[in-house]
C-alpha cells in the first residue's frame, strides 16, 4: 500500500520513524496529532490520510493498536506500539514493507 505521491522507500522509512516514535512511549500511546507534528519535525510532512493509512498499515500488521477516546464534542485517537512492533525494530522478525529500511 503507497499513498498517492509518495515512493515505496520513503513510506518504508516513515512506517519505521513511526514505530520508534511509539517506541519512545511504550508501553502507552502517542496521540495522532502529536505523531504528525513528530513526522514534520522529522522531515516526513504528510498529510493526515497519509498518516492515517501508514498506521491502519501497522495495525493491520500488528505492530500497532490505535484506540479512539471521546470528549466532549470531540475524539482523539491514539496509537501504542505493540510487542510485534518493538519485536520488528529490534530485528527478530521480518517484515518487506517496513523492515528493509531499518
Amino acid at each position: 500500500m503507497t499513498p498517492p505521491g509518495l515512493s515505496s522507500e520513503k513510506n518504508k522509512r516513515i512506517r519505521v520513524t513511526l514505530l520508534e516514535l511509539l517506541r519512545t512511549e511504550y508501553p502507552g500511546s502517542l496521540d495522532l496529532r502529536v505523531l504528525q507534528f513528530s513526522l514534520d519535525n522529522l522531515g516526513y510532512p504528510i498529510p493526515e490520510e497519509a498518516l492515517s493509512a501508514h498506521l491502519r498499515y501497522l495495525e493491520e500488521k500488528g505492530y500497532v493498536t490505535l484506540t479512539k477516546k471521546k470528549g466532549y464534542g470531540f475524539q482523539i485517537e491514539f496509537a501504542c506500539l505493540t510487542a510485534s512492533g518493538w519485536d520488528l525494530l529490534d530485528g527478530h522478525t521480518c517484515e518487506k514493507g517496513i523492515d528493509e529500511a531499518l
